[in-house]
């Protein structure tokens, strides 16, 4: 495959990578395959926007001063740069500014003239005679692969009696093979309105899998009064949002009656501003009921009179437009010819990327012969005309099993390779591809699963997918880096993950040989006990081994009772800022002073019993954790001082978790009677329990990946310790067998119960140095390896009882609680 990437393609991409070092600097290290979501800015599009912001003075384009006549000029010059885009002049399109992609679409719902009889006003009414002896009712028509804000529109035309239904690709070829009339014929009279209009929408390019539809559809829709079993006159809508990622469409050719489009798609920036184009000779489908600043010739107050602007644009901009973010759009086009040098080379060399990933990952297959991946096209990237450069699929295992999407995100980030998963907001193409029918969905939304959460598998069919992405910017070097990932993580070493599955069922037999500070060398007829016990005082920081901890109400007393929050409140975490692992806290066994220490910097030092801070008084605050709103005091600033001297970071500030702060646990137990308990500032659970065996496995896993080459880490060998900080578990358990704890209901250690309430999923986080606070690939990819799907590791455990206080110590016995 790679023989046949011409050499155009390879002078491109030469071109390309060139045009990186300079525009792209911050993709260092990053591969970007996410462009059909967002494509990337150029740094060089900045640039001049920030030149020209800086030495221009823009008013407000609805005054007359030359600072607003400057503006005004702007806007329309930009007009006129989107027009040209399509090939078009305002002769035969106008540019209407709206907020991205879906406003435009609101819009068009808001403003479509389905009955003229209804619709119209009495004034156009006078001037035309209205055919209205049988009065059909109009449709709405849309194409099943559609974007979820192109399918919302139905439940606009439902309140204006308007019919609606889906269509397949089948169905539309099917309904325009029939002979009908065009939008007049069909009536016999130019001058008669017909008494239905009706619309028909489709996407250009599916941004689900990268589909290209048939643009002939636009004219055959148009000249077919019969479309779908509806007479009247047939209006389409164009959804070009994917479609221009990398291409453009010459409107010259081919005549929609409405295109819409989001300028990120096209070269990242402005997020904030999209289009409605409106063919001028389809204008009049078209009703404004509201009307905002600079949409009026003339208004009154007092009377019930107003006069629209006739210039189409101006009617339909309400208030004044974003003016420098349109300035911006200038900027965009520009640079992207800067970068490419040619749209139609890009858009090629974007094309050959995704074919050269699709022909790989569907070749692909594991030493059983069966399939690596399940890949979602209808086309076969037989040519550009009928896919664009979008690849979509799932990951099976060797057994042929789904492996979630999740999984496969959060094995990529150890890559630093970013793409989308899930339904990406096009649920007809989910349904249809995955074979998802629509008792599955709503009994997965009952089963509690929503869109865009990683509840990826229900009963081992997966509820999404994954979609790389090329843009205008990607090069051969993604594609590399991309399929190195895939081979690294399912293919070259799957049979690691056998071997280990085989040891867990076994018991994991074989001998251990590390040196570490808490032994996990076990007989299998030992009892179980508590063998290390950890709290770590302010989330995400440094923790410490304790030899006993008293229990409280939320977990082990002080144990994450403090957070550094950003200035909107949230908790920041390792995933975010890794230095945080430096961070050592510690307290005092008065517990009057909590410490925080790092390395190169004078310790800050926090007054517990006075409520103040060097004299300081706490302050009341709100915190978010997970979602979750905390209450919490403000340690102060001298705190949020060295926060942000340690970090690097403004804004920071430490709080501290209020006694009275009613945050719980959501996991439910197996006694569904219980009511949730008090939670700290932890993730999830009171306590997180590992057991022995199960690092002793994970060890084991890890130690045959690197024999067998499968990675290069520093701590490839990590030992036994690195390896609980890195879980950062309260409590370590002697066990007998690799992961029995998962099925523990309930259990006793020394003299309190707990329950469990769930596995602990975990992150990339796992993968960040305690020492160092640099990221690896371990242990994430072992783990999963050796566990698969969610890579679980640690059980959530919840305390009864309590009321009760009391204390947990190293050495307590470990017992299962049978229930009655």
């Amino acid at each position: 495959m790679e023989k046949e990437l011409t050499e155009d393609f390879w002078s491109h991409d030469k071109h390309l990578e060139a045009a990186r070092k300079i525009h792209f600097k911050r993709l260092n290290g990053v591969t970007y395959l996410d462009h059909a979501g967002a494509t990337l800015y150029s740094e060089c599009q900045l640039t001049k926007l920030f030149q020209d912001l800086s030495t221009s003075v823009l008013g407000n384009p609805h005054s007359r001063s030359p600072s607003s006549t400057r503006s005004t000029e702007i806007v329309e010059e930009v007009r006129n740069r989107v027009l040209s885009h399509f090939n078009v002049s305002s002769d035969d399109y106008a540019v209407i500014f709206t907020g991205n992609c879906t406003a435009a679409l609101k819009l068009l719902s808001e403003s479509f003239i389905f009955r003229p009889d209804i619709d119209l006003d009495n004034e156009c009414l006078l001037s035309k005679t209205v055919a209205s002896t049988k009065s059909s009712q109009p449709a709405f028509v849309y194409l099943i692969d559609n974007h979820t804000s192109v399918v919302g529109i139905r439940e606009v035309v439902k309140s204006r009696d308007v019919s609606f239904r889906h269509a397949t690709e089948k169905d539309v070829d099917s309904f325009t093979s029939f002979p009908g009339g065009n939008r007049h014929e069909a009536l016999g009279r130019e001058d008669i309105l017909p008494d239905t209009n009706n619309l028909f929408a489709f996407p250009a390019q599916s941004n689900f899998s990268g589909q290209r539809y048939p643009l002939s559809w636009i004219k055959k829709v148009q000249g077919h009064s019969g479309f779908a079993s509806h007479e009247g006159n047939w209006c389409v809508l164009l959804d070009a949002a994917s479609y221009l990622t990398t291409s453009t469409i010459d409107l010259k050719q081919y005549h929609p009656d409405f295109v819409t489009l989001s300028f990120y798609k096209i070269f990242g920036y402005p997020t904030g501003l999209g289009a409605l184009l409106v063919r001028t000779s389809s204008a009049h489908f078209l009703k404004k009921n509201y009307f905002g600043g600079g949409t009026v010739e003339a208004s009154l107050s007092t009377e019930d009179f107003h006069v629209k602007r006739n210039d189409l644009s101006h009617r339909f901009e309400d208030g004044t437009l974003p003016f420098l973010e349109i300035l911006a759009v200038k900027h965009g086009f520009d640079s992207l010819l800067q970068v490419t040098g040619s749209l139609i080379r890009a858009s090629a060399h974007a094309y050959d990327l995704a074919r050269y990933v699709y022909s790989r990952l569907s070749s692909w297959h594991y030493a059983n012969g069966r399939p690596l991946a399940v890949l979602y096209h209808n086309e076969k990237f037989t040519s550009c005309l009928t896919q664009g450069p979008i690849v979509n699929f799932n990951i099976l295992n060797s057994d042929g099993n789904f492996i979630g999407f999740a999984i496969v995100e959060k094995l990529a980030q150890l890559y630093n390779i970013h793409f989308r998963t899930g339904c990406f907001c096009n649920m007809g193409a989910c349904e249809q591809y995955l074979s998802l029918t629509a008792v599955q969905v709503k009994n997965n939304l009952k089963a509690g699963h929503v869109c865009g959460d990683d509840v990826d598998l229900v009963d081992g069919r997966p509820t999404g997918s994954i979609r790389i992405s090329f843009g205008y910017c990607s090069t051969f070097g993604d594609v590399q880096r991309f399929l190195r990932f895939v081979s690294e993580s399912f293919l070259e070493h799957n049979h690691i993950g056998e071997l280990s599955a085989n040891m867990a069922n076994s018991g994991g037999e074989e001998e251990n040989h590390m040196n570490t500070q808490v032994s996990l060398r076990t007989v299998n007829d030992e009892v179980r006990s508590l063998v290390g016990i950890r709290i770590y005082l302010v989330k995400s920081c440094g923790g410490f081994a304790l030899t006993e901890g008293e229990v409280g109400q939320r977990g082990l007393v002080n144990d994450r009772r403090w957070m550094i929050i950003n200035s909107t409140g949230s908790c920041i975490s390792q995933k975010r800022e890794p230095k945080l692992c430096l961070i050592q806290p510690s307290i005092d066994k008065d517990q009057k002073w909590l410490t925080l220490s790092y390395p190169g910097f004078n310790d800050l030092r926090v007054d517990l019993q006075n409520g103040s801070h060097e004299g300081g008084s706490f302050q009341l605050c709100h915190g978010k954790v997970c979602g979750d709103r905390v209450v919490g005091s403000d340690c102060g600033e001298e705190a949020a001082e060295w926060l942000t001297a340690v970090l690097d970071k403004e804004d920071l500030r430490l709080v501290q978790q209020t006694a009275d702060d009613e945050r719980t646990t959501s996991h439910k137990s197996a006694d569904d009677e219980m009511q949730p308990g008090k939670l700290s500032l932890a993730n999830e659970g009171q306590y997180l329990l590992i057991g022995t065996e199960s690092l002793r496995l994970l060890l084991s896993q890890m130690r045959m990946r690197f024999e067998n080459g499968g990675h290069t880490d520093e701590d490839q060998c990590m030992s036994e310790e690195e390896l609980i900080e890195r879980f950062r578990p309260n409590l370590i358990v002697r066990t007998h067998k690799p992961f029995e704890e998962d099925n523990w209901t309930r259990l006793r250690i020394g003299a309190h119960t707990f329950v469990n309430e769930g596995l602990c999923t975990r992150c990339q986080m796992i993968c960040i140095s305690q020492k160092t606070g640099q990221r690896s690939k371990e242990p994430l990819i072992s783990l999963f390896s050796l566990r698969g799907k969610k890579s679980t590791f640690g059980i959530l455990l919840r305390r009864l009882d309590d009321s009760n206080a009391g204390l947990l110590s190293t050495g307590d016995f470990v017992s299962l609680v049978a229930e009655n």
